[in-house]
C-alpha cells in the first residue's frame, strides 16, 4: 500500500495523489526492483510501459527512507535524465543564449531540493507526486526568473514532449492576454501552429517580450533578486508594456485574418 503524502491542506486534510497515480504505485509495488528500474528508464511517453514521473519521485523518496542507497542513486539518475530531457526541449540552445549553463543551474537547484526533502523537509516533493509536470514547470519558471536568459530567439509554446501537445501552465496564463480570455484555444494543435507563425511575424522587440511572457517572466518587480522582462531587455516597465500591447494587438489582427479566410 503506497504511503500517504505528508503535506496538509489549509483545512488540515492531507493532499492526495490522483487515482491513476495511486493505481500505478500499487502495481509497481508488486514487481521486482530491477523491473521497476527498467520501466523507469523508458523516457518516451508513447512507449509501452512508460511510468509517470510522479511514481518515480515516490519510489525515489521511499528508497531514501528505507536506506536503499544503491536504488536511490539509480532512481536519482533516472529522474535527472527525465528533467534534462524536459529542459532541453524548453531551454534549447537555439532559443536562448547560454542555455546549457541555465539548464545545469536549474538541475543543480532541483537536486538541492531533493536533498532537502531527504534531510527532513517534510512534504517538499509531495506535489511532484501529484502533478509532476505542473510542479516542475513552476519550479523552472521560478528559477528562470532569478537566473534569466540573455537572449530569447524563438517562443516555446509547449514542453516539446513526443507529440508536442503538452502546454506549460505558464503558457496558458500568459496566452490569455491575446486570446481574448480564452486560453483553451491552445488545446487545438492547429491553432498553436497559427499562433507560432503569427508570433514569428512580429518585430524582434515585440517577439522577445511575448517570448518571455510565455516562459513565465513577469514584466517588473520591486525585488531586485527577481529577473524580470524589463531587466533582461534593459528597458523600463512602460516600454515593455507598450511592446506587449502592440504585440497583442498585432497577434489578434493576424489570427482574426487567418480565421476569416
Amino acid at each position: 500500500m503506497p504511503e500517504p503524502l505528508k503535506r496538509k491542506k489549509k483545512d488540515g486534510t492531507s493532499y492526495e495523489r490522483p487515482p491513476e497515480i495511486e493505481a500505478c504505485l500499487k502495481k509497481l509495488e508488486t514487481v521486482e526492483v530491477a523491473e521497476r528500474l527498467r520501466q523507469f528508464a523508458t523516457l518516451s511517453r508513447k512507449s509501452i510501459g512508460h511510468v509517470p514521473s510522479e511514481a518515480l519521485v515516490y519510489f525515489l523518496r521511499r528508497a531514501w527512507a528505507d536506506g536503499m542507497q544503491g536504488d536511490f542513486e539509480k532512481l536519482f539518475r533516472l529522474l535527472m535524465k527525465r528533467i534534462e530531457q524536459s529542459l532541453c526541449s524548453v531551454i534549447s540552445d537555439s532559443r536562448m543564449a547560454g542555455a546549457r549553463g541555465i539548464r545545469e543551474e536549474i538541475m543543480d537547484r532541483f537536486a538541492e531540493r531533493i536533498a532537502k526533502d531527504c534531510k527532513g523537509r517534510t512534504g517538499l516533493l509531495d506535489f511532484y507526486e501529484i502533478r509532476f509536470d505542473k510542479a516542475f514547470a513552476a519550479f523552472r519558471t521560478s528559477a528562470l526568473r532569478q537566473i534569466g536568459p540573455s537572449v530569447v530567439d524563438t517562443v516555446p509554446l509547449g514542453t516539446d514532449e513526443d507529440d508536442g501537445l503538452e502546454i506549460s501552465a505558464e503558457v496558458e496564463a500568459a496566452a490569455a492576454d491575446f486570446l481574448g480570455g480564452d486560453p483553451e484555444k491552445l488545446d487545438d494543435p492547429a491553432f498553436r501552429l497559427e499562433l507560432t507563425a503569427a508570433i514569428d511575424c512580429l518585430p524582434d522587440d515585440q517577439k522577445q517580450v511575448i517570448g518571455l511572457l510565455l516562459q513565465g517572466f513577469q514584466i517588473d518587480s520591486k525585488d531586485k533578486n527577481i529577473m524580470t522582462i524589463a531587466r533582461i531587455l534593459q528597458c523600463d516597465e512602460r516600454t515593455v508594456r507598450n511592446r506587449r500591447d502592440r504585440a497583442c494587438k498585432a497577434l489578434k489582427a493576424i489570427l482574426q485574418k487567418e480565421n476569416a479566410q
